[in-house]
């Protein structure tokens, strides 16, 4: 397991799209090419569900993995690995496991059994996603043993940074015990960019982790849902949605993060990599003060909706990611009802109401 990457995704609090974040971060890694694993650590099986995994296919899970039970044969990770997409598979959760730390009480060696059941792994997996309880128990503290990098989804609501100062101290407690120290980096998701709270609880969510927040942030989206339903990930449901690419662009984050040297296994890509490069475009619009920025043009029929939004990453630096097919496109940006051009942009267009267009020209 020497070349695998191991991320668990961890938040005690619910509804802050931590289950929505490891399938479709693991999703997203496939997609990019790289062979990926996602383990369902919570006894919920929300992620097992969420990829349409039902039944007789959960009868050997990841609490067979831990306890050596009813066959030890059967027990090895391989035995219980489903595929559930191109060079992504599952390891299934099952209720029993909400029972397991009751099994591993006062047992020195319960805090890495899935540490130890991950170094016997012979498949060549570049990524391992682990989905936490959303608890801090027995089974957190195995996959933050087990971890690399521990990914931490926020919601920006009010209570998006309560409990994040228990899983720092249970990474803390690792680093003393066990000489382990994971990289712990926040997540923005179910990010409304309408609102000024949300620009505020991004603030305090960056003063809280400091420079370990992803660049990347996810958008609110009735699509996640619709592909819960649909047990599939949201590239496989829609992967121009909002939400899908903004995964796209975390897994890109991650492997960047990560990815420190070439993989010694062969690059498998469906061309994920190079349409995030050519297809996938970065505005940015410096408007001290503003209240609101929009980014309109020939991609949105001109139209003015929370949409068209920018995202203000820092004080007075307004950013939007667009994932644009090959063709022209006219746009401007909306600040504060002004209507102006992209600064950045030279190419410029004459329209019909007397004033110019910034001109995009994707091939």
């Amino acid at each position: 397991m020497t070349d695998t990457h191991v991320i668990a995704v961890s938040n005690q609090k619910g509804g802050c799209g931590k289950t929505t974040t490891a399938i479709n971060l693991a999703a997203s890694l496939a997609s990019l090419g790289k062979r990926t694993l996602l383990i369902d650590l919570d006894p919920q099986a929300h992620a097992t569900f969420g990829l349409g995994v039902r039944g007789e296919k959960t009868a050997l899970s990841i609490y067979n993995v831990l306890t050596g039970q009813p066959d030890r044969k059967k027990s090895f990770l391989e035995n219980v690995i489903l595929p559930v997409g191109e060079r992504f598979d599952l390891v299934p959760s099952h209720i029993l496991l909400s029972t397991i730390e009751q099994e591993f009480t006062n047992k020195e060696e319960s805090v890495s059994k899935l540490y130890e059941a991950l170094k016997s792994l012979s498949f060549p997996y570049q990524y391992l996603v682990i989905d936490c309880p959303p608890s801090l128990g027995f089974l957190t503290f195995n996959a933050l043993r087990a971890a690399e990098t521990v990914l931490v989804p926020l919601d920006l609501g009010s209570f998006s940074l309560m409990g994040v100062d228990k899983l720092l101290s249970m990474a803390e407690l690792l680093r003393v015990k066990l000489s382990h120290t994971p990289k712990i980096y926040a997540l923005a998701t179910l990010v409304d960019m309408r609102t000024r709270f949300s620009r505020r609880m991004m603030e305090e969510v960056r003063a809280a982790f400091g420079e370990h927040v992803m660049s990347t942030v996810v958008r609110q989206a009735v699509a996640v849902k619709e592909s819960q339903a649909l047990g599939v990930p949201l590239l496989k449901f829609d992967e121009k949605c909002r939400a899908a690419v903004d995964y796209l662009l975390l897994g890109q984050e991650i492997v960047n993060k990560t990815q420190s040297a070439p993989p010694q296994l062969p690059a498998e890509t469906n061309g994920r990599s190079e349409a995030i490069s050519n297809f996938l475009r970065e505005f940015m619009f410096r408007a001290q003060g503003a209240r609101e920025v929009h980014l309109v043009g020939d991609f949105n029929n001109w139209r003015l909706s929370s949409e068209s939004l920018l995202w203000q990453k820092e004080e007075g630096v307004w950013q939007k990611r667009l994932f644009l097919e090959k063709g022209r496109y006219r746009y401007k940006f909306v600040v504060d009802g002004h209507w102006l051009t992209d600064p950045q942009n030279d190419t410029l267009e004459p329209n019909p109401y007397g004033g110019v267009d910034s001109v995009l020209e994707i091939e």
